[in-house]
């Protein structure tokens, strides 16, 4: 079976994966493919998935008690509260990853394994699965659980948090969807919706970008048969658009850290907190372990995925074939750990509603949480265009 891998671009032939078996890259250690647990466990498994969201959505998550009284919460709750507070951009954003993004994903996913269960083959299924896994990054329900559980952990003792039924479904689907890749290979189902072909003898080659199907190289700028993705040797205009995303992503970065993610009004009055100084307050009260991932996901990822992209892009400026195969796995590391950074913003969407009494304890949406969310966003965007493959060409062309 004949495949090129996505990040240095090198043509393989895979033998048949057996159990518990992981091929990989021989030049950069990307996975190429693994073996799963079969479409009909993969189903089940997704279909699982997509009714845990639904309830997830469908009832309340947690509840916090103040004085007497008890604010509940449900996902939702933050899409209202960013809007009531004249943020639709956030609210839209907060929106699409954990509520439309999620079940779309889940509910596509699993019309194409029916399809396949059943032995059809419409002509859309390779365009669906290929949204399908576009969608994986953006479909948020674990980095939302994340940001939940760093509320009830700072919450439970002044407030009586609770988890309710919504909270425990969010959680069992943020774990499913997590172990999800580990019961299905993406290449088991491209090759059920259409086998790999064999690379051509008689003229160059070229891979899509989305399926990994080798084609003659004279199908460029025409549509893969099989995922329906149009067919590039290189991502188009990969460059300049990662370049224009990264310089963006640095003109937002000082206000996301400069101004307030949010406002609190207690009894003692106003208090604003930023990113940094929430991390010192989380020190100080020693909450140590809310403190490290807050630091983590909120402050060392967004520096990480700048400064890495920053390289990658200089790297193809002044190639090098010294620590080539670490460059491309930074980008797969800055690609899939992107995502975690938006725990900040959600943590904020999900206090907005909940904390709200009036005269002892009130959460508000500070000016950092947009630019921080843009920046999360645009790293993400940033990742994906950026081409890795670039990398290896302009160094292996200065040999």
């Amino acid at each position: 079976m004949a495949i090129a891998c996505a990040d240095c671009g090198t043509e393989q032939i895979l033998p048949e994966i057996r159990a518990r078996t992981v091929a990989e890259c021989i030049r950069c250690g990307r996975v190429l493919d693994r073996a799963d647990s079969g479409v009909r466990t993969a189903l089940a498994w997704v279909l699982a998935l997509f009714f845990l969201l639904l309830a997830a959505n469908a009832v309340p998550i947690g509840q916090v008690m103040l004085g007497g009284e008890i604010r509940v919460g449900y996902i939702s709750s933050g899409v209202v509260a960013l809007g009531d507070e004249n943020w639709p951009i956030l609210a839209l954003m907060y929106a699409l990853f954990v509520i439309v993004f999620p079940i779309v994903r889940t509910g596509s996913l699993a019309l194409v394994l029916t399809m396949l269960l059943t032995r059809r083959r419409p002509r859309w299924l390779g365009r669906m699965y290929r949204y399908s896994q576009n969608l994986r990054l953006w479909a948020m329900p674990d980095v939302l659980v994340l940001a939940g559980l760093v509320i009830f952990m700072r919450t439970q003792v002044q407030l009586g948090s609770q988890v309710l039924a919504g909270g425990w479904c969010l959680v069992a689907a943020a774990c499913l969807n997590m172990l999800l890749p580990w019961l299905l290979s993406p290449h088991h189902v491209w090759r059920k919706i259409m086998p790999n072909r064999e690379p051509p003898t008689d003229e160059a080659a070229i891979s899509c970008d989305s399926c990994d199907l080798v084609l003659p190289l004279s199908t460029e700028d025409t549509r893969c048969p099989r995922c329906r993705h149009r067919l590039h040797l290189r991502k188009p205009d990969a460059l300049s658009r990662t370049t224009a995303l990264v310089l963006a992503g640095y003109i937002l970065y000082f206000p996301a850290y400069y101004y307030p993610m949010s406002y609190s009004i207690q009894p003692s009055g106003l208090q604003a907190h930023t990113i940094i100084s929430s991390v010192e307050r989380l020190f100080s009260a020693n909450f140590y372990i809310v403190g490290v991932i807050i630091f983590v996901a909120s402050i060392m990822i967004p520096l990480v995925k700048l400064i890495g992209l920053s390289w990658l892009l200089i790297s193809v400026k002044f190639p090098s074939t010294r620590a080539l195969a670490l460059r491309t796995r930074l980008h797969r590391y800055i690609h899939y750990i992107g995502r975690w950074s938006n725990t900040d913003p959600f943590i904020v969407a999900l206090m907005a509603p909940m904390i709200s009494f009036s005269g002892l304890a009130d959460v508000h949406v500070g000016r950092a949480a947009l630019p921080f969310a843009l920046v999360v966003t645009i790293t993400m965007l940033a990742s994906r265009c950026f081409d890795a493959r670039l990398m290896w060409d302009a160094a292996y062309a200065h040999l």
